[in-house]
């Protein structure tokens, strides 16, 4: 009797806006980049399909009209994209320069990995989001971010410097198990 084959689903993960620099949305050229995000998701698509990986590639700031919207990707080993997720909850800095997707629903999708949900960053600390994802049938959540352990402010590490640290460790566990799934938390920050 043969033994059993097994197919390996291998998923690349980088953090949120991986393809910018911290800073970038003050510059005068920003927007410029932003309107030719379309090669860099392109570029992915290809490497996914040429080393038979799934990818992740963070998020990509994207123009659409005069709004910028940070979108992240889940990219098949074939190539194409199964899911897409607009950021809905900003970060204070990224109010002046992104637009939010507060009324689009969280759409779980099917992939290779089998049922997956998408998040951006501080999209991690509301609940229901992930509920949302969890009641449409996923079993894996994957959040790329760029958070840092001074996210809090100088007032906020003055009083516990410690204070990201242990959100992030308290909030990412917290959601795994009220959701019963997995929490793929994919950082560039620190």
């Amino acid at each position: 009797m043969p033994a059993p084959v097994y197919k390996i689903a291998i998923i690349q993960l980088h953090p949120k806006v991986s393809n910018y620099a911290v800073g970038v949305p003050d510059s005068p050229t920003f927007t410029d980049l932003c309107a030719e995000s379309s090669k860099y998701l392109s570029a992915y698509c290809s490497l996914a399909a040429e080393l038979k990986i799934n990818i992740v590639p963070g998020t990509i700031i994207e123009k659409h009209g005069t709004s910028l919207l940070n979108i992240a990707y889940f990219i098949s080993d074939t190539g194409e994209i199964l899911g897409r997720y607009q950021k809905k909850n900003l970060w204070h800095p990224e109010r002046p320069h992104l637009t939010s997707s507060t009324h689009e629903p969280h759409v779980a999708f099917d992939t290779p990995l089998g049922k997956v949900g998408l998040l951006i960053c501080w999209d991690l600390a509301f609940p229901e989001a992930f509920r949302e994802l969890v009641a449409q049938g996923a079993k894996l959540v994957i959040v790329p971010t760029f958070w840092t352990l001074a996210d809090c402010s100088e007032k906020g590490l003055r009083r516990n410097p410690f204070a990201e640290e242990l959100f992030l460790e308290s909030v990412l566990v917290a959601r795994a198990f009220e959701n019963t799934c997995a929490v793929v938390f994919v950082n560039a920050g620190g």
